[in-house]
């Protein structure tokens, strides 16, 4: 009878905070015991926000809050191993969020959502939400933009790809690169040109445009990059090497990369986001590149939903996103840090990126996603051993999609 009048009393305390989106101080447990995952790189870090919390928070003064070592990639597959003995609240990919959702490992955001909503970006929003319910608190972002010499092209060149790679720097220096047989790199183009991934919201798996008009021009411009002796396929070692050797004008790749390419390029140094393209019927358009986002998820199983909602949230504030600027050069998603110009301005990377992910496409999260990466690569090796043709550019695009679109596993 205990037990049932205590699990009343938790229920109605649940309908009164999904209702009016606050909780009071009295009726969080005094003595809750949270466990929070993070990575290695961040564990103190997580220290110090753990102390700021309970500071900006009396009623978790006494609140257990311990740490344990599994990055956000790691997040989904410890999760699903035993949801009962994983953390109260964990860093994840945004790409996980429906695998997780549909296990029933992600407690629903009941706590202060139309707050979170309108403090951070849309399309973060967007990746944390499944059928108009949150289940992640925004915190990270992680796409690409452009890197490139200063000494090569000035800052009204790296406007139009085109235009950059109609210059001649020389036998010896490539003017641009980027990695070719790479769907996270190449699909910008893709969706830039209006072709949908998973259809419109990328939750149908039995959907993918990348073949119609609209895709042949994207595949034409693709064919004609990999084609350009100007132009290189170039993963992260080699464009490292290019830059440091001085044979490269300018490449796509993410803040990963940030501190080697600004030791090689020195003065040199320039961001920006990714330049426009001009396709065969004369449309300029401007890639979307692909996002990802890092989302904090309270553990459905979890005994303390309330405090661990409370901390999430802290988690993901400005204040801890600031702090997670400072310490890790992590690309917030908050609102007032994206537009905090003065702030971004002291990581140059950072500030392009930020303004990058604005109009950057979310990476499906459904299980179909898997599908995605090797017809993309296939497709990407073929245009580079000029096995894609303008003349059966139609057939590849269709056998790409076939590929996309098979049942998983096949």
């Amino acid at each position: 009878m205990r037990n049932k009048m205590r699990a009343a009393m938790f229920a109605a305390v649940m309908a009164a905070a999904m209702a009016t989106g606050c909780v009071s101080a009295a009726e969080y447990a005094s003595d809750a015991e949270i466990k929070v995952w993070g990575s290695q790189e961040d564990q103190e870090m997580l220290q110090t926000i753990i102390e700021n919390f309970k500071e900006d928070h009396p009623e978790a003064a006494d609140w257990t809050i311990n740490t344990a070592v599994v990055s956000s990639a790691d997040a989904k597959t410890e999760v699903l191993k035993d949801p009962s003995v994983a953390a109260d609240v964990f860093e994840f990919a945004s790409d996980q969020l429906a695998e997780l959702q549909a296990a029933g490992v992600l407690y629903r955001v009941t706590k202060n959502k139309e707050e979170i909503i309108a403090n951070n970006l849309p399309n973060s929003v967007d990746a944390a939400t499944i059928n108009g319910e949150m289940y992640g608190y925004p915190n990270t972002s992680n796409s690409f933009f452009m890197y490139y010499d200063k000494s090569k092209y000035t800052e009204d060149e790296v406007k139009n790809l085109d235009t950059m790679l109609a210059k001649d720097l020389g036998d010896d220096v490539t003017n641009f690169s980027m990695d070719l047989d790479n769907g996270w790199y190449t699909s910008s183009f893709f969706f830039g040109a209006g072709c949908t991934l998973f259809g419109e919201d990328g939750s149908d798996p039995t959907q993918c445009d990348f073949n119609n008009e609209n895709g042949v021009l994207v595949g034409d411009y693709l064919l004609g990059l990999a084609t350009n002796p100007k132009v290189k396929n170039h993963d992260d070692a080699l464009l490292l090497a290019a830059f440091k050797d001085g044979t490269l004008a300018a490449t796509l790749t993410g803040t990963w990369n940030a501190s080697a390419i600004q030791e090689s390029l020195g003065e040199n140094f320039g961001v920006t986001t990714v330049p426009t393209v001009t396709l065969e019927d004369g449309t300029e358009m401007s890639p979307s590149t692909i996002v990802n986002f890092n989302l904090y998820g309270v553990n459905a199983q979890t005994k303390y939903p309330l405090e661990s909602m409370l901390f999430a949230e802290y988690l993901s504030s400005e204040k801890c996103q600031k702090i997670r600027f400072e310490v890790r050069n992590s690309s917030p998603t908050n609102l007032n840090l994206v537009n905090d110009t003065d702030l971004l301005a002291t990581s140059p990377a950072v500030a392009v990126l930020s303004e990058q992910v604005k109009t950057s496409t979310v990476q499906p999260s459904i299980p179909q996603i898997a599908n995605f990466w090797s017809p993309m690569e296939a497709f990407g090796q073929d245009c580079i051993a000029k096995a894609v043709t303008k003349d059966n550019m139609q057939e590849k695009l269709d056998t790409m999609v076939t590929g996309i679109l098979s049942r998983i596993g096949e």
